[in-house]
């Protein structure tokens, strides 16, 4: 009988040429944990954008308009340390005030925005304690008029708004020489009584002037 051939043990497999127990200079993956994601910092009070503050008004209709704002029952735009601003989408407080004891300037009219217009209707209404009144109507009139004022003196309606103007007798500065007597002779021009009269009154048609605007005056809203 032929001598039989050997038979190769199950599982064992022939290595292959050149290969060894261990890999040299094989790199293994990274058997660490994976990182974790960093999670944004929580929004605190301070990150939230502040939300814009309700400016009070007073409400009124139109037969309450004298009481106040011609009288100030209360001393309530007095006490406030503003000066009125009227909004009034009918232009009914702009007619009462036109043919009431005031100083009218309309914004929109070239004539009222003269300088000599200007000059006389401010130190006008601080001489005999009335109010000057500046009707912007239906448009975002203020920084115009202000331009317009400027021209009279710089910063001259800033000065009006911040009541700047009354103190140590600022107006005085915008009197001329050539001024009737009534506001050059120092005996009787400029009484403390009746310039402690004089107010600023700005009226607007307009439903929603400027919140810069508003912040800064005694609103009253006419329905």
């Amino acid at each position: 009988m032929p001598p039989k051939k050997p038979v190769a043990k199950a599982g064992a497999k022939p290595k292959p040429k050149g290969a060894t127990g261990a890999s040299s200079g094989a790199k293994k993956p990274a058997t660490g944990a994976p990182a974790k994601a960093t999670a944004a910092p929580a929004a605190t009070a301070k990150d939230k954008p502040e939300e814009p503050k309700e400016i009070p008004e007073v409400k009124i209709v139109l037969k309450q308009l004298i009481d106040v704002l011609m009288n100030d029952t209360g001393d309530k735009i007095k006490d406030s340390g503003k000066w009125p601003l009227v909004i009034d989408e009918s232009d009914r407080v702009s007619t009462f005030l036109r043919y009431q004891d005031t100083n009218y300037l309309n914004a929109k009219n070239p004539g009222d925005m003269e300088p000599e217009r200007i000059r006389m209707a401010i130190i006008g209404a601080i001489r005999f304690g009335k109010p000057v009144v500046l009707d912007m109507m239906d448009t975002h009139m203020f920084q115009a008029a202000a331009d317009k004022f400027d021209v009279v003196q710089k910063g001259l309606l800033e000065s009006v708004m911040t009541k700047d103007i009354l103190v140590d007798q600022k107006y005085t500065s915008l009197v001329k020489d050539t001024d009737p007597d009534e506001y050059t002779d120092q005996s009787s021009a400029f009484r403390h009584g009746m310039v402690d009269g004089f107010r600023f009154i700005l009226i607007t048609s307009m439903a929603s002037p400027s919140p810069e605007l508003m912040q800064r005056m005694y609103v009253i809203r006419v329905q």
